[in-house]
């Protein structure tokens, strides 16, 4: 602790060291440009001085390292993806300097270039005025970018798992808020595919939207999306903004109305007292869900000098059902077979109330402090109803409710020619679930009422420099945990702890013309979710039981990550470290033919990814070729899962006039192993038509999804001996219609930022 602190003390003197040369720079809207490369040269060779990149806020900072060299012997050149690049006289106040786009014309349609730039282990995507600006939604754009894969349950980027996203600086909860965006609004997008010291916890990539336009008054986005799969789904939202000089007043409302049907066949194998079991299950499934959505705030923008917001989030779920019918077949021992009928009922609802206050203010002309804190608070009630040939036999029910409290605040100074960031944050939460029954016949189940509460206290700091083509940025984060566990309102010792954690992060990055180099090394926590830490063993059917498991310690990754771009070619080779890992395994249940799902930590494995994406642009076509393979070394319990896992991906766009895109995507996997679980191979094809009309205010998206009847679930595991095959057909083959009117777009200035991932264990 006490070398950190000097750590950060020296940094934050090294502030008042070496003579600085600052200034702004922008885009031709004034919006500012973030991570532009900015270098101090001499006049007459062109000899390396000193280089930079330009902040969030488009704010840089130069230490002058001249030796006998006057300064109006020099040149500041400053560059960015997709615009001009200036070459100035050097002065110590630069003033704000305004980068004009760089556009060529192809037939009627401008489209800046180039359009996907990487370095500093960031990949920058230009969307103004590029094909990608005409192809619906937020989600559309995102899933025609490198590394990112699009599925059911959102966004992913390739071996990174789940994003944090950002919108102008705040965080989304929902993939909703993308597509909520149109794609005309994007200005340019941000993969940060090595995210440094403050994000912490579990946050492997980050990615951040940036938007277009600053009006004033009224603005107003209508939207509404119909989906025809086997049953009708519907999704509608309307925003509204005012904007006053320095003001934003904005609200919205959102609608989702979903209604799935599948089918699943499951097959297991296990012994019993050494008796042989199979079981056969063929099952239908819906699913009835209504999702609504409200949200209010205010924000004050004065350029980062002293900015403030405050935001509040309702969501409800009146109604979620989720029905399951159908036959399971037994036998064993060679005995005769038997069959029964199988029905479970499940309703539940949600209730969550979210609020977010920021302040953001400038220390100086080279630091700015940005604070951030959050109010989360939430109940969840569901019921559970069980048939055997026509006979209820369990009837249980599950209440929770949890609080979460966060606070972050982070300074960033420009030092030495690069930028110092340091920060605390702190978060609180309190969960509470219960899980008890009125029926339970012939079954073998655990009730209980149990409490999560935990305190965690980080503390971070990174400092990133450029020389010449070279930059290297370094951080370190320590994290405290005080966590405690309460069955039945009593305090469990051996489930609670406390311990804490440093989580160093290192990355050094090569950039000249059109080649670029990363290597990164960093270390992360994965904390498990508060479900998975309750100690209720849950009825699912007569032959399969779940059970949650308050013994789950953390889990760390450590990841070494090397990056390789030239052109329009992009390779990503990783290696990843897991210690005690958290993974679903099974066994045989005491007392009961049955099998157990629970939660176990695996001490130790290891994985290699490598990554190949293509994405150039051709004229009217901008196709997107994507190869993926997995490969890791896996022993557990005697057994081996090291069977690689390939995926694949051609995604193509092809704009046919100014107003009209049409996409065809086409992506698949092999069979192979990912954690415990052996995949069998699975494609599908998407084709969509994009248009926008009434200069750029009406859009209509059509889409046709899945549009082979491809997609299949299909997993094996084969876990302490038990054999359990799953084979189910998704509803996902359908035509989507999506109407959408925006009057007077506005960019949003809210800068509000949810903090901790630990929203993500609540869920």
């Amino acid at each position: 602790m006490r070398i950190l602190f000097a750590f950060l003390l020296l940094l934050c003197f090294g502030t008042a060291l070496g003579q600085d040369i600052h200034g702004l720079v922008v885009g031709p809207d004034k919006e500012a440009i973030a991570y532009a490369n900015v270098v101090l040269t001499t006049k007459t060779d062109s000899t390396y001085i000193a280089g930079t990149v330009t902040g969030e806020d488009g704010a840089f900072t130069l230490t002058d390292t001249r030796e006998n060299i006057p300064l109006n012997e020099c040149l500041v050149i400053i560059s960015h993806i997709g615009y001009r690049t200036a070459s100035l006289p050097a002065n110590a106040d630069m003033g704000t300097v305004v980068l004009e786009n760089k556009t060529e014309i192809l037939g009627d349609v401008v489209v800046t270039a180039p359009n996907i730039r990487f370095d500093n282990g960031r990949l920058h995507v230009n969307v103004q005025h590029s094909m990608l600006s005409n192809t619906g939604n937020g989600i559309e754009v995102l899933s025609l970018l490198p590394f990112i894969n699009r599925s059911s349950d959102g966004i992913s980027v390739i071996g990174r798992g789940t994003p944090s996203i950002y919108i102008d600086n705040r965080k989304v909860q929902s993939t909703d808020e993308l597509q909520k965006l149109s794609s005309d609004e994007i200005k340019n997008v941000e993969i940060d595919l090595h995210p440094g010291a403050s994000y912490g916890n579990n946050i492997r990539a980050v990615i951040k939207v940036s938007t277009l336009r600053k009006r004033e008054g009224v603005s107003f986005n209508l939207a509404a999306q119909g989906m025809q799969n086997k049953h009708f789904n519907a999704y509608g939202y309307g925003n509204i903004n005012y904007r006053a000089d320095k003001w934003d007043f904005f609200g919205g409302v959102s609608a989702r109305h979903t209604y799935k049907e599948s089918n699943t066949g499951n097959d297991l194998e296990f012994t019993d007292d050494n008796r042989s079991i199979n079981v056969k299950q063929d099952f239908k499934n819906t699913n009835r869900n209504l999702a609504l959505n409200s949200n209010i705030g205010l924000s004050f923008s004065n350029n980062g000098k002293n900015d403030f917001g405050v935001k509040y989030d309702f969501n409800r779920i009146p109604s979620n059902k989720d029905d399951m019918s159908g036959t399971s077949i037994y036998s064993g021992n060679g005995a005769d077979a038997h069959q029964d009928n199988i029905m479970l009922l499940q309703t539940s609802e949600k209730t969550e109330h979210i609020a977010n206050a920021y302040y953001i203010t400038t220390l100086g002309e080279t630091s700015k402090l940005n604070v951030n804190f959050d109010y989360l608070t939430g109940q969840t009630q569901s019921a559970y109803t069980s048939y055997l040939n026509q006979e209820k036999n369990v009837e249980a029910y599950n209440e929770g409710n949890y609080q979460l409290f966060v606070g972050k605040a982070e300074m960033k100074h420009h030092v030495w020619g690069g930028q110092l960031h340091y920060g605390t944050e702190f978060s609180y939460t309190d969960n509470k679930s219960s899980y008890h029954t009125d029926r339970n016949i012939g079954t073998n189940l655990t009730e209980s009422d149990d409490r999560n509460r935990q305190m965690l206290w980080s503390i971070f700091a990174s400092m990133q420099k450029s020389f010449g083509d070279f930059s290297f940025e370094a951080g370190l984060r320590f994290d405290y945990t005080d966590y405690e566990y309460f069955h039945m309102e009593k305090l469990q010792k051996e489930e609670s702890r406390k311990y804490s954690k440093l989580l160093p992060y290192f990355q050094v990055d090569y950039g000249k013309n059109d080649v670029a180099l990363s290597l990164s090394y960093s270390s992360n926590v994965r904390r498990p979710s508060y479900s998975q830490l309750n100690g209720s063993t849950v009825y699912v059917d007569e032959y399969t039981y779940k059970r949650g498991n308050p013994l789950l310690k953390s889990a760390y990754d450590h990841v070494l990550d090397l990056m390789f771009s030239w052109k329009d070619l992009m390779i990503g080779i990783t290696h990843t470290w897991y210690k005690n890992s958290i993974m679903q395994t099974t066994k045989t249940m005491d007392g009961q033919q049955a099998i157990l799902f629970s939660m176990e930590n695996i001490p130790d494995y290891r994985e290699w990814a490598a990554i190949a994406n293509y994405t150039p642009t051709f004229g009217f076509w901008r196709p997107k070729l994507e190869l993926c393979v997995f490969k890791q070394r896996m022993l557990y319990s005697g057994r081996r899962y090291d069977n690689p896992y390939f995926a694949y991906e051609l995604a193509n766009l092809f704009r046919l006039s100014s107003r009209i895109n049409l996409s065809l995507d086409v992506w698949g996997t092999s069979s192979g192993n990912l954690y415990l679980d052996t995949f069998t191979p699975t494609f599908r094809t998407d084709i969509g038509l994009n248009a926008n009309f009434l200069n750029n205010s009406l859009f209509v998206w059509l889409k046709v999804t899945d549009l082979f009847n491809t997609d299949k679930e299909r997993v094996t595991s084969n876990i302490n001996g038990i054999v359990f095959s799953k084979n189910r057909k998704l509803d996902n083959c359908g035509v989507l219609l999506q109407l959408r009117y925006v009057f007077n777009p506005q960019n949003r200035k809210y800068k509000g930022a949810t903090t901790s991932s630990e929203i993500i264990r609540l869920n």
